[in-house]
């Protein structure tokens, strides 16, 4: 049977300029977070959130979700913010770790986590690409530390970890636009939903000039013979564009 555990959980989260510079969508950040910090605070199992940010505003957007928020002074880096965390937890409750860009995430998922690892002194799930990881675990009273950062999978385990299986929502965080496109392809949440369905303007690489075409990230390529242009006195191939389709414009 698995074990009664109260959990406390963290979030560390960047400032949300640029945060996501492979992926090329800023305002996708806090709908990945918002999504993220949903399905972890619909979990019953989850007594308390906090994440970690130097910044304000995410710190605001997790506080309307119901959350609480720690404001480091500077960003000093992943792990860090995460003793940050940890040293605000009660000694009775156990300590699970989410990253803040997992958009597919559901309460499912985290109650089939935390079912498993209740039964562990530490445990966690990893990444899409099998080399990072997702969520960690530990258990009230656990020494255990979570080891976030370049080839985390292999440094948990390394550490006595206990690998959870989890469904592939649970395991896509999404850096690029391929992460995206699979995460679409699982499920997104609701938030990340609505910004994925909101106009925007998208970043593109000029690939012709005769008529005018770009390029985008996933591979797309669109005409813009019919755009308006916005400081864009003399295009070039392989020069970088916002495209604006809602207003049909191109800006540098």
């Amino acid at each position: 049977m698995p074990r009664e555990v109260t959990w406390h959980a963290l979030i560390p989260a960047k400032a949300l300029r640029n945060s996501k510079s492979r992926l090329d969508r800023d305002d996708l950040t806090a709908s990945f977070l918002a999504d993220t910090v949903a399905a972890i605070l619909n979990s019953t199992n989850v007594a308390h959130l906090t994440v970690i940010t130097p910044d304000t505003e995410v710190a605001g957007l997790v506080k309307n979700l119901g959350g609480n928020a720690i404001i480091e002074g500077a960003s000093t880096g992943l792990l860090h913010a995460l003793e940050l965390g940890i040293e605000s937890v009660c000694a009775g409750n156990g300590i699970v770790i989410a990253l803040g860009d997992l958009p597919c995430l559901t309460t499912q998922d985290v109650d089939l986590f935390l079912s498993q690892a209740s039964q562990h002194d530490s445990s966690f799930t990893c990444d899409s690409e099998g080399t990072g990881s997702t969520m960690w675990a530990r258990l009230p009273g656990s020494s255990a530390k979570p080891r976030f950062g370049v080839r985390s999978r292999a440094k948990h385990r390394m550490h006595g970890a206990v690998e959870i299986q989890c469904s592939p929502g649970a395991h896509r965080d999404v850096d690029t636009s391929t992460d995206l496109w699979d995460a679409m392809r699982i499920g997104v949440g609701p938030h990340t939903l609505q910004a994925l369905s909101a106009p925007t303007m998208r970043s593109a690489t000029i690939s012709g000039i005769d008529p005018l075409t770009a390029v985008d990230e996933s591979g797309l390529q669109t005409s813009l013979s019919e755009y308006a242009m916005s400081g864009l006195i003399a295009p070039r191939v392989g020069q970088r564009i916002h495209i604006d389709s809602e207003n049909r414009r191109i800006l540098l």
